[in-house]
């Protein structure tokens, strides 16, 4: 993937719950191809690892 250097502010939100296996292998290539993105993961009360992936 080829990584987008723009100069804008790009916020990005996901909500998930328990989404740990598919944030797993997202989270890093949306921020390999959007790397100065803000992304907020709204976790609803996931009983997976969701929030440990997200930090």
């Amino acid at each position: 993937m080829t990584q987008i250097d723009i100069n804008y502010s790009l916020s990005i939100v996901i909500p998930a719950k328990n989404e740990a296996e598919n944030l797993k292998g997202s989270l890093p290539r949306l921020l390999a191809v959007v790397a100065n993105a803000e992304v907020i993961v709204l976790n609803d009360g996931s009983i997976d690892d969701t929030l440990a992936i997200c930090e």
